[in-house]
């Protein structure tokens, strides 16, 4: 079968066509063509008809390629070459475009085979993208706009040809604004698929209230959304989506919603008389039921919580929700009072929570609410601008710290709670909190080793401590400089080289990594690729001896191939003179295989007659000949 699916002609038939092309000579190609083309061109290629454009499509001597296509279909190339798309994500033997896009099959033959059902039985998940939903029975018209189009190369081919169909550009089915109009009217932004689905506008299955800045409860959790949403009234709206609006003249108003206050939704039943902290009293549970902090468990009304804003200790914060009796009593030995309670301080009513540890700063230090406040005990009020207050402020990482990493927890100190502290918290009935993180530390703070492990198990000890290599800003900033901070500079490729290809982790050290001793000499890090030809023995009383390489005597850090290793003295006794000094190395110096399969190229034990290497061409003529023996 030929590449466009028809039956191939006979080779009598072929033969008869190229004689009859032959002899119509260029004046007779147009008739030519019309005898012998296999059919006309659809119309979208009706530009290419006739004998002259033949081979713009069918290269000279060749079946015809894809790559022609892609030169004329600029806009697919780039998509087949990054596997997106139907025809990127073709398998590679898939990819002839004359496989799905026949021609010659007439002007009005369709250039698309969509197979059995057409396009609406096409399984668009070929493309990349699958369709669910309410997605899956779209006309495919409706996503496939050229007005959707935004792809700048597919922008360029319609612009050229505007009543041009493509089903390139389409957008991305997570980018609703594109097609739909925004019901909110942007008050919840373009990430519409947080709370919809692509089964239907409604219900919002992803949407959950409590996610939001006002989670519902109570009798809140059951009231209609239209009780807080309302309608709003919009005239004229203006949209640019393919699809219309719902409701052209109004839409429910999400944000912004007043919620900060009971009364931004609901009416003051007692009319101001007792402020507007309505919550301090009442549950979203329902309005008659008064919440417990509101009479701190008396007998009184739920207007008790409302008088002592009315004296000269306004209850604020945690305060609100703390039972009466906790501060008015009774308790065990001692009525209720009402009247002449301390409470100028935070001591006057509660323990020391840091059981003395901030004594020592003085009474302005020690204050609570110079870090608390009554909205509650934590978190506490105290950042950075207040450590740089104190014997340690903080610089670079350490300003990303969690507290607890340097002030770690001790459950006991509840132990040092005083006894008599410890009596009358219990005899009013409240619990004893106490605060368990440590926060006078011990210890010269300007060491570092004072809070951190040593992460070179003792390596490194030097006066000035971590500091003299290490910044604060980071661990892994150092000031370490290879020349000037070691015995070994780095110079030529090993400047170049990683830390950790000299430098690697050692299980004598519990895993840390080796900086110090480290062996200096070349076969230390090296393997010998010359099997110790050149190595020294060296000796010492009571030492055995042991082969050592001097590998700088030939070779330098910079390039290991450019050797100083010059043939003649000192490096050999054997200089090379007359055609000896044109021949390559190889010749004399040959590979080898030693232990273990390896080769290595021969350099010493070679021999020096000239018999060692080259054939006796005079056969022994000249066995035992002695040149120096001739006469003068």
């Amino acid at each position: 079968m030929s590449p466009l699916g028809r039956p191939r002609a006979p080779r009598l038939v072929r033969l008869a066509l190229a004689i009859a092309l032959a002899l119509a000579g260029v004046g007779g190609a147009a008739r030519a063509a019309d005898v012998f083309s296999p059919g006309d061109l659809s119309r979208a290629h009706a530009k290419l008809s006739g004998l002259d454009h033949c081979t713009k499509c069918h290269p000279r001597g060749e079946q015809l390629s894809q790559a022609r296509c892609l030169e004329c279909h600029t806009e697919l190339a780039p998509r087949v070459a990054q596997g997106r798309g139907f025809h990127g994500k073709l398998a590679a033997k898939d990819r002839d475009c004359w496989t799905c896009h026949h021609e010659h099959q007439g002007e009005a033959a369709p250039l698309v085979e969509w197979g059995e059902g057409g396009p609406r039985r096409f399984d668009h998940a070929r493309t990349g993208v699958a369709l669910g939903g309410k997605h899956a029975k779209v006309a495919c018209e409706r996503c496939h706009d050229p007005r959707l189009v935004a792809d700048p190369a597919v922008k360029e081919l319609l612009a050229k040809s505007p009543r041009r169909q493509t089903y390139l550009g389409a957008p991305a089915l997570d980018a609703c604004a594109r097609c739909h109009f925004d019901e909110h009217r942007g008050q919840l932004g373009p990430d519409c698929v947080r709370c919809h689905g692509d089964a239907g506008w409604k219900p919002v299955p992803r949407f959950d209230h409590a996610r939001t800045a006002y989670p519902l409860t109570g009798l809140h959790a059951r009231a209609a959304c239209a009780k807080c949403h309302p309608q709003v009234k919009e005239p004229a709206p203006g949209h640019g989506a393919l699809t219309a609006p719902v409701a052209a003249d109004h839409f429910t108003r999400y944000r912004p919603v007043a919620h900060a206050s009971c009364l931004d939704c609901h009416k003051d039943a007692h009319e101001g008389r007792f402020g507007n902290a309505c919550a301090s009293c009442h549950i979203t549970e329902g309005w008659r039921k008064i919440a417990s902090s509101a009479t701190g468990g008396a007998a009184g009304s739920p207007g008790a919580r409302a008088f002592h804003d009315r004296t000269r200790y306004p209850l604020l914060g945690a305060h609100g929700a703390v039972a009466c009796v906790s501060c008015h009593g009774p308790w065990k030995g001692e009525p209720a009072r009402f009247k002449g309670l301390p409470f100028g301080a935070c001591a006057d009513c509660h323990a020391d929570a840091h059981v003395g540890q901030l004594a020592g700063r003085g009474a302005q230090g020690a204050a609570c609410d110079r870090c608390h406040t009554v909205q509650g005990f934590a978190p506490a009020r105290f950042g950075q601008a207040e450590h740089e207050r104190t014997a340690y402020p903080l610089a670079g990482a350490h300003r990303v710290v969690a507290c607890a990493a340097c002030h770690p927890r001790d459950p006991g100190l509840a132990a040092r709670v005083p006894a008599p502290v410890r009596a009358e918290v219990e005899r009013r009935g409240l619990e004893l909190q106490i605060s368990p993180a440590v926060l006078h530390l011990g210890g010269d703070l300007a060491r570092c080793e004072t809070c951190h492990a040593d992460p070179h198990a003792g390596q490194l000890v030097r006066a000035q401590g971590c500091a003299s290599c290490h910044e604060a800003s980071s661990f892994r900033t150092v000031r370490f400089d290879h020349g000037n901070d070691s015995r070994f500079a780095l110079v030529g490729k090993h400047a170049r080289a990683r830390c950790a290809s000299c430098h690697r982790s050692d299980p004598a050290l519990g895993g840390a990594v080796r900086y110090r001793p480290i062996a200096s000499a070349c076969a230390a890090c090296h393997a010998d690729p010359h099997a110790g030809q050149f190595a020294a023995v060296a000796s010492a009383p009571g030492v055995s001896p042991e082969p050592t390489t001097d590998c700088t005597r030939c070779h330098a850090a910079d390039d290991w191939k450019k050797t100083l290793f010059r043939h003649e003295q000192p490096f050999t006794d054997y200089p090379l003179t007359g055609k000896h000094a044109r021949v390559a190395c190889a010749r004399c110096h040959a590979e080898v295989v030693v232990a273990g399969g390896a080769p290595v190229r021969r350099y010493r034990g070679l021999p020096r007659a000239c018999a060692g290497c080259h054939a006796d061409f005079h056969k022994g003529a000249f066995r035992g000949f002695e040149p120096t023996s001739l006469p003068r």
